[in-house]
């Protein structure tokens, strides 16, 4: 327990790729930090369902270059966990406090911030939030929606194996659990707004946007009538047994009886942290922050994560980094542009040729040295 006595020199909040990526590089700078995460480390990839394959392959998931070794190509949620959690414990040795709830940011003059927790109180001259972009689940806002009708994460179908299942959505989650569901023997009705599970502007519609493979396969199973598609169609009442669907542009409703009800609408950033704070928030529900170094409207805050703008996990593990080297430095942002032109060169050889991955994967000293340009930059630039 810190308990205000000695500041930290940074204090993260949330322990996802973004979070670890952080404590890394500050661990690297030989800077005093501390990660405080409410739920378990990799609770972002934890929340994934069961078995799911991520989209991306492992050199834009991993923490440590070739340190991911998936079955296939791309690999699982719990490949990715053990590599997480293995890297966090066993290789890095991150100082995490898991299940640690923060109640409480406010600054600190003359020291940055004060922290308090359900277990804690601690100090810091730098706050880094990762807590993530999708902490609070959209509700329906129907009448009889409840949590014993309703579920607003998916992790599994075999426990609705037999049973009706109602799951609404347009974008790729309620596509993906409509999926898992059927293949799980459940009888799957699957409602969405649009009248095609096409988005109407893929450029715009990058959070929801429902895979093409996933859009095929439950195209195909409609078409069979192994799972029922119901087009633009809005759920506006729930019962003890049905759910009631308005359809859009006709007259009428449509009842569909369901057992369980999965509202996969989508889910907003907690903002309850950078309010308390005094951060600004910008009209799109994220906060407004420096697009260089990440720095909010309160000085010594930083956001990183999917709580920022990064719509892609390969930028939530780059971006802290450089956030650290930033703090590490005091605050001049020097790019180092013979080092950052080095990492983007190595980068793009790790990601997008097959022999660079073979090399990178064989030689362990190329490893280290790419992703110690890379990644840990904090060490020969700004870094004790």
């Amino acid at each position: 327990m810190n308990d205000f006595k000695t500041p930290y020199d940074l204090l993260i909040i949330g322990a996802g790729p973004a979070g670890l990526a952080a404590a890394h590089a500050a661990k690297q700078a030989s800077l005093s930090y501390l990660v405080i995460e409410k739920g378990m480390i990799a609770q972002t990839v934890y929340d994934y369902p069961i078995g799911k394959p991520l989209h991306s392959g492992p050199e834009t998931v991993e923490l440590a270059w070739g340190a991911l070794h998936p079955t296939n190509y791309h690999p699982t949620r719990e490949e990715v966990l053990l590599h997480y959690t293995r890297f966090a414990i066993r290789e890095q040795r991150l100082h995490i406090r898991a299940l640690e709830q923060v109640q409480t940011l406010a600054r600190s003059e003359p020291l940055g911030f004060k922290v308090e927790t359900d277990r804690g109180r601690y100090q810091a001259r730098n706050v880094i939030l990762a807590t993530g972009g999708f902490g609070i689940p959209r509700r329906l806002g129907v009448p009889g929606e409840s949590d014993a009708r309703v579920t607003y994460r998916f992790s599994e179908g075999f426990p609705f194996a037999g049973q009706e299942v109602l799951v609404v959505g347009g974008g790729n989650s309620a596509a993906e659990a409509a999926r898992y569901l059927h293949e799980a023997e459940a009888k799957v009705t699957l409602s969405l707004r649009r009248a095609s599970l096409a988005p109407v502007d893929p450029m715009q519609d990058l959070y929801t946007v429902v895979k093409e493979w996933n859009r095929r396969h439950l195209e195909a199973l409609h078409a069979r009538g192994e799972v029922n598609i119901v087009y633009s169609s809005q759920l506006v009442d729930i019962s003890h047994a049905e759910a009631t669907l308005r359809m859009d542009g006709r007259e009428g409703h449509r009842r569909i009886r369901c057992q369980r009800i999965f509202a996969l609408i989508g889910a907003d950033p907690d903002l309850t942290l950078l309010r308390q704070v005094g951060a600004e928030i910008a009209e799109d529900g994220r906060p407004v922050y420096d697009a260089a170094t990440h720095q909010t409207t309160v000085p010594g805050l930083y956001v990183a994560g999917h709580l920022s703008r990064e719509l892609h996990l390969l930028n939530a593990i780059l971006v802290p980094p450089t956030i650290v080297r930033l703090i590490a430095a005091g605050g001049a942002n020097e790019r180092g542009f013979v080092l950052d032109l080095m990492g983007k060169y190595l980068h793009a050889v790790r990601t997008e040729s097959r022999f660079g991955k073979k090399l990178i994967k064989k030689f362990h000293p190329l490893r280290r040295i790419g992703q110690a340009i890379v990644s840990d930059q904090v060490r020969a630039r700004g870094g004790p």
